[in-house]
């Protein structure tokens, strides 16, 4: 089994190396100090030397979902590493490099580097990172090896869920790749129209489908900010959707129970935010959609911020973006299951015993092992995230910026109240980087592989 793992991973590592095309061909272009494109260059190498090998001794076979999830996780644990190697080239540390990594493959925008003296290499390398991680570099192999089967399958379920377009096939995920690239194409054209430079447009668009949040405008105003907010917006649905546009179903998008449950959340949370703190309601509403679709730009100053305020930003960043979306948090999806099943369980007491309720989502029955899931999946996040805020606050830090600050690495979202710096303690990063990881890929497919070793171990 560990054989045929290889194989997926291989490929993985062969996309992974030809994609640091892209990054080179930029850093030359633009004029990037040598060792900077050295280092993406020895990457190149190196990813398609470690794909050569582990080809040669791999075989190619069928994988469970637990062996789907082991691709999955190291999808986004290798990328890390590999970004981080040219960013060391200007001097940051190890440690600093690779919680820039694995913020930008993870989809984040946290930065513990000093905003505004980054190259203009390093910020497309970020950009580009976070568009990779957006729709998965796991999910983007597969459309160079897919066959019908299990091991197709269970990676596609591993990164998109039971959301499917169509049955699983080659063409699903080039549909996938085909609605990601065109957005990216029409957010370039759509920031270049708000008065935003061609690199500023180009990162923005990469940052925001994915979203990412690595943005060169540490605050948004004027038009790029009703552009961002918009585009914010879409980003944090299911891609799935997309595909309903293009067949012309405007009923099913409308009817989306997500995208109720989103923009019922954007109104009550950007309404709140304007009456806590008095900001203008365009900057609530931005900060609002930002939080919740878990892009992290930010148009105002978020260590200004009442204390209501980040406690409020804090829960709708772990709430988080449409299932089946480039966004992180525990999905709209499970919000409105967990929801549901609270107006079952309510109505269930209040209605004769032999009365029959179901529970439905869009006139589909859920099943018990759905609200089961549900409901662990936010157990395990409110945990993770209350050792992450002790942990973090027993740094010296406020309690509430503590939250604020681990809320946004587990929901991977990016914004920060300043606690993410180059002064942050070597424990605070590394729990905001295990955090991160978690986050991206929602903490169970880690304890899964974990009590899968520990299983392994035990045997022997």
């Amino acid at each position: 089994m560990f054989r045929n793992i290889l194989y997926y991973l291989s490929t993985m590592l062969y996309f992974l190396g030809l994609a640091h095309i892209v990054p080179l061909i930029f850093s030359i272009i633009v004029g990037e100090k040598e060792s900077f494109i050295f280092a993406i260059l020895i990457d190149i190498g190196l990813l398609l030397f470690l794909g050569y090998l582990f080809r040669k001794i791999s075989i190619v076979g069928e994988i469970g979902l637990v062996e789907a999830y082991m691709v999955m996780v190291l999808s986004f644990i290798i990328p890390a590493f590999t970004c981080a190697f040219p960013i060391m080239m200007y001097g940051y540390s190890f440690i600093d490099s690779l919680f820039e990594g694995v913020s930008s493959i993870t989809t984040t925008g946290l930065s513990v580097l000093d905003y505004g003296e980054l190259s203009i290499g390093i910020e497309f390398l970020r950009a580009y990172y976070q568009w990779l991680g957006g729709i998965g570099v796991a999910l983007l192999v597969v459309s160079f090896m897919i066959a019908p089967g299990s091991a197709a399958y269970n990676i596609y379920l591993a990164h998109l869920g039971k959301y499917k377009i169509t049955p699983l096939s080659s063409r699903t995920i080039r549909i996938i790749l085909s609605i990601y690239v065109s957005l990216t194409i029409i957010y370039v054209i759509v920031y270049l129209i708000s008065g935003l430079s061609l690199v500023d447009s180009i990162i923005n668009a990469l940052t925001t489908i994915s979203t990412g949040g690595f943005s060169r405008l540490s605050f948004f105003s004027g038009v790029p900010m009703y552009s961002a907010v918009a585009l914010m917006f879409i980003s944090a649905q299911p891609l799935a959707l997309f595909y309903f546009i293009r067949k012309g179903n405007v009923k099913k998008i409308l009817s989306d129970p997500q995208l109720i449950s989103f923009a019922t959340i954007v109104f009550i949370g950007s309404i709140s935010l304007y009456f806590f703190d008095r900001i203008n309601y365009s900057s609530a509403l931005f900060q609002t959609v930002s939080a919740l679709s878990t892009t992290g730009y930010t148009s105002v100053d978020n260590k200004l911020l009442s204390d209501a305020s980040k406690l409020l930003l804090s829960t709708i960043m772990i709430l988080g973006a449409g299932f089946g979306s480039t966004g992180g948090g525990i999905k709209q999806l499970r919000i409105v299951i967990i929801g549901k099943t609270i107006i079952y369980y309510i109505k269930k007491q209040l209605l004769p015993k032999d009365a029959v309720l179901s529970l439905k989502i869009s006139g589909k029955q859920i099943s018990w092992d759905e609200v089961l899931f549900s409901f662990i999946l936010l157990a395990i996040y409110i945990l993770v995230l209350l050792v992450s805020t002790i942990i973090i606050s027993a740094q010296g830090y406020s309690l509430q910026d503590s939250l604020f600050e681990s809320a946004s690495a587990l929901a991977t979202t990016g914004l920060s109240t300043g606690l993410s710096s180059h002064t942050l303690p070597l424990l605070a990063k590394t729990v905001l980087i295990i955090d991160m990881w978690f986050g991206r890929v929602e903490i169970i497919p880690y304890l899964i592989l974990f009590g899968r070793l520990f299983q392994a171990g035990a045997r022997h």
